[in-house]
């Protein structure tokens, strides 16, 4: 199968519902999605979020009110998100497995007039929210209150599309809003990719990437989207219906395709219809692209990108087709901004600084974050909070968040830097680098890894020790002052997998790591044991 050039909306068409009307009048029984065996077609889906838009006005959503969706990735979450679209009312989607006390507090920043729960967890979660005075109503019951089509509610460009949380590595999550000109004009600037054919989502739509790319970008393409259930133990699942499909676009963070690498046999599996293979939601790492292509027999498919939910996805891509480039220090340039982006680092010239964005795809701020969305959008630009540097060509390099990085005679140094080359070390499954204040005052900084074990129980967590020590040494000239052995799963990571650091941070200056039970071993008897 051979990418063509994309059709696009006509300019008309400014908002999410009016995209899936429009594909409903020219398209209408052209799948629109997959999941399980079940199939929806634009007619199918348009009927379905009707109904549920119905049920929705029953239940007291009106146009303009936000709902909170506890819902799993599946069809039911797409029927859902669109028939609030239909209604003019707000969606804001969470993990469904978040622990109820957490999602509880979490669903009432966002003043939901409803929160919509579903799954094994509904019962607990239900609860925690209606003690937290939330209006809950499990899927079943919207399903009962579906009814008559209410009219479509006749959205603007400036109305909010959805509430996105942030992905909360330093810290809780925050509400962007995005609204309808946001969401469109990134999809407008993103068809320049020009890829047609099966999308294969493995993304939960709770994030940014699966919802944008998949729920949203599949209909604006007028391309079908097969959805896999986000979790480590479909990974086979989700490369094999890419294969099955023929699917020529996919996407995930770093890590998935690390991990697919490990866990995933390429026998019989023929993705040589791939064109276009999103790795972003984290730092990309060479390696991680050059194993996956190798071990599936694909080539120039992995393309980084680089963005953040307050500029709806992504800011800067890697064109189908183009090379990638590395600069001395293993970072992955992460393509040049899309059409209607701008990008500017906030430095000296030459020398690593904030990056800032600004364009069509930026938020207009926080919700009920009146003093956060100042301080992210100053001067008419968007402060990321991530530092990177741009080279010659217009190409972005990311080394992480600005209190994520590390600093080494003066200078700033990623912390994937020392985690790539620990998690090559045999017998690691993870590795975190972070840095920690040392002498007096806090003046100086001593740098920790952090390496969680394949297994529960390891031979001589000391050996791994030295292993990881020698090998970060060997690769970046100084070995880490601390170094820590931990039992598997003991590093703290967000739902979507991304190392927290800043709250691995704070367990170790607090001494939380050495009262855990999960320290198999450190270098140093320092305030880190606790």
């Amino acid at each position: 199968m051979s990418p063509s050039k994309i059709e696009p909306l006509p300019p008309e068409i400014r908002t999410v519902g009016e995209m899936l009307a429009h594909r409903v009048r020219w398209s209408p029984e052209a799948l629109a999605f997959a999941a399980d065996g079940a199939r929806l077609t634009y007619a199918a889906l348009a009927a379905d979020a009707g109904a549920l838009a119905g049920g929705l006005a029953a239940l007291g959503v009106e146009r303009g009110a936000r709902v909170a969706l506890f819902l799993p990735a599946g069809l039911d979450f797409i029927r859902f998100f669109y028939a609030l679209q239909r209604l003019g009312a707000t969606p804001c989607a969470f993990d469904p497995k978040c622990p109820p006390a957490t999602a509880a507090r979490r669903a009432r920043r966002a003043r939901p007039a409803l929160v919509v729960v579903a799954g094994d967890e509904a019962g607990e979660l239900h609860r925690a929210c209606a003690a937290a005075g939330l209006s809950v109503a499990h899927i079943a019951d919207v399903h009962r209150s579906a009814g008559t089509p209410p009219p479509p509610a006749r959205s603007e460009a400036d109305d909010p599309a959805y509430l996105q949380p942030t992905s909360g590595t330093s810290g809780e999550p925050r509400l962007a809003v995005l609204s309808q000109r946001n969401v469109m004009g990134y999809s407008r600037a993103g068809i320049e990719l020009e890829i047609v054919g099966a999308l294969v989502s493995w993304v939960p739509p709770w994030h940014d990437l699966g919802l944008v790319r998949f729920v949203i970008g599949a209909p604006f393409a007028g391309e079908p989207c097969y959805l896999v259930p986000p979790a480590i133990r479909t990974l086979d699942a989700w490369l094999h219906t890419a294969a099955r499909m023929g699917a020529t676009v996919i996407g995930a963070p770093d890590f998935a395709y690390r991990l697919a690498t490990r866990l995933v046999s390429p026998e019989g599996l023929d993705l040589s219809a791939l064109r276009y293979a999103i790795d972003g939601g984290e730092p990309v790492r060479h390696t991680t692209i050059a194993a996956f292509e190798q071990r599936f027999g694909i080539s120039d498919v992995v393309r980084p990108a680089y963005g953040l939910a307050e500029a709806t996805l992504g800011v800067t891509w890697v064109r189908p087709g183009e090379p990638l480039c590395v600069d001395v220090h293993g970072n992955v340039a992460c393509g040049r901004p899309g059409p209607g982006i701008e990008v500017r680092i906030d430095g000296p010239p030459g020398e690593p600084g904030e990056i800032l964005v600004r364009g069509v795809s930026v938020f207009a701020g926080y919700f009920d974050a009146d003093e956060a969305s100042r301080e992210a959008l100053r001067g008419g630009w968007l402060h990321t909070g991530d530092i990177g540097s741009l080279d010659a060509g217009g190409n972005l390099y990311v080394l992480g968040r600005k209190r994520a990085l590390l600093k080494r005679g003066g200078a700033p140094l990623a912390p994937r830097e020392l985690e790539e080359v620990a998690e090559q070390v045999p017998g690691v499954r993870l590795a975190a680098a972070v840095a920690l204040p040392a002498g007096e005052g806090g003046a100086s900084e001593e740098i920790v890894v952090v390496v969680e074990t394949e297994t529960p129980t390891v031979a001589s967590p000391s050996a791994l020790a030295a292993a990881v020590s020698a090998a970060v040494a060997a690769a970046v000239g100084f070995a880490p002052e601390v170094l820590l052995v931990l039992a598997p799963r003991s590093i703290p990571r967000t739902p979507n997998g991304k190392v927290r650091h800043g709250v691995l941070r704070q367990s170790l200056a607090q001494g939380d790591i050495g009262r855990s039970g999960s320290l198999l071993y450190s270098s140093s008897a320092s305030r880190v044991l606790g």
